[in-house]
């Protein structure tokens, strides 16, 4: 994981904004989940795959962020991945992540179950083979894809679309009929419409709003100055994130110079950005110019020194005689 989707994974696993995504997709805006329902989970996932001969192999994967969500009882696991690229095999991986979530659950509770599968107890034969009781229940396994760069999401949003396109019609309806679709639940947070936005907490909307503008200094800078009771004084967590967002994590405030405490005038940060990419522009020029000089320099040398005149130097190189007669001194 880069830094930039440690940035924002960080950032949105505050309960808070994690309920508040998950709400503005799901449920409209409606606060259906509460951030005191939710609960940190371990984000590695694996099971032991075995062969006939008795050799086995760990498939493992590590979600981005997972939830448990509960209240009262456990209601479902709710997952996040955050991708600053198009994966073009996107479902197919989702579909792995809440796979293993299940077969990570089913192992739990047969761990539980562990006294009465030592004892014989009251398992069927059916159960024991199962590892899995028939009164036995697992939570339902939700995944979005956060997915924040500036090109708006090319890539297959379900397994259907990934099946070779050229299939016969015919062929290709008896196998949607009999094998099961998986769909991606998909966040394109550079491209979502207003009416998305509102249904999402006020610094979400905030942050997610300003990423239209990523590529158009005016606007953004006009945008941070609109909403500048919100982005004069953000978070650390909420920093990162915008330099991430922003692919400016070099020419913002040093993230080590920051308290956990601390608030950061975006309004300022951005000015500075800026004023930091100009200042590099120039050296960069100065230091092609430079380079180019010597080029230019050790060309006039080679040429004085196949016995040519100035002038014949000058037409060569691109200079005047007085020019050639500087560099040779």
């Amino acid at each position: 994981m880069g830094k930039a989707n440690a940035a924002v994974n960080q950032w949105l696993e505050n309960n808070h904004r994690f309920a508040s995504l998950y709400n503005g997709y799901l449920f409209d805006g409606r606060q259906v989940i509460r951030p005191e329902d939710l609960e940190n989970l371990d984000r590695e996932t694996d099971i032991l795959v075995g062969d006939k001969k008795g050799r086995t192999k760990a498939i493992g994967r590590r979600r981005d962020i997972v939830k448990r969500w509960k209240g009262g009882a456990d209601l479902a696991i709710l997952a996040c991945e955050s991708q600053n690229k198009v994966h073009y095999a996107m479902p197919v991986r989702c579909m792995l992540y809440d796979g293993l979530t299940y077969a990570d659950q089913i192992r739990e509770l047969w761990r539980q179950h562990a006294g009465d599968r030592g004892t014989g107890g009251d398992l069927s034969a059916e159960e024991f083979l199962s590892g899995f009781r028939r009164r036995d229940h697992i939570c339902p396994v939700l995944t979005l894809v956060f997915y924040y760069d500036e090109k708006k999401w090319d890539g297959a949003k379900d397994l259907y679309e990934m099946f070779l396109p050229g299939a016969d019609g015919e062929f290709r309806a008896a196998l949607q009929k009999y094998i099961p679709n998986y769909t991606m639940n998909l966040i394109d947070a550079g491209h979502m419409e207003e009416a998305e936005l509102q249904r999402l907490s006020e610094d979400l909307q905030q942050v997610l709003g300003m990423l239209k503008y990523r590529d158009k200094e005016k606007e953004l800078q006009d945008y941070i100055r609109k909403n500048e009771a919100y982005f004069s004084s953000v978070d650390v967590e909420t920093y990162q994130a915008l330099c991430s967002f922003l692919n400016a994590e070099k020419g913002l405030k040093r993230v080590e110079d920051l308290r956990k405490g601390d608030k950061v005038n975006m309004c300022q940060a951005l000015e500075q950005m800026y004023q930091h990419a100009m200042q590099e522009g120039r050296e960069e020029g100065r230091e092609e110019g430079r380079e180019a000089g010597i080029a230019l320099a050790r060309k006039v040398f080679c040429l004085s020194a196949s016995g040519k005149t100035p002038e014949e130097i000058a037409e060569e190189a691109g200079l005047t005689p007085g020019e050639v007669r500087k560099i040779l001194g």
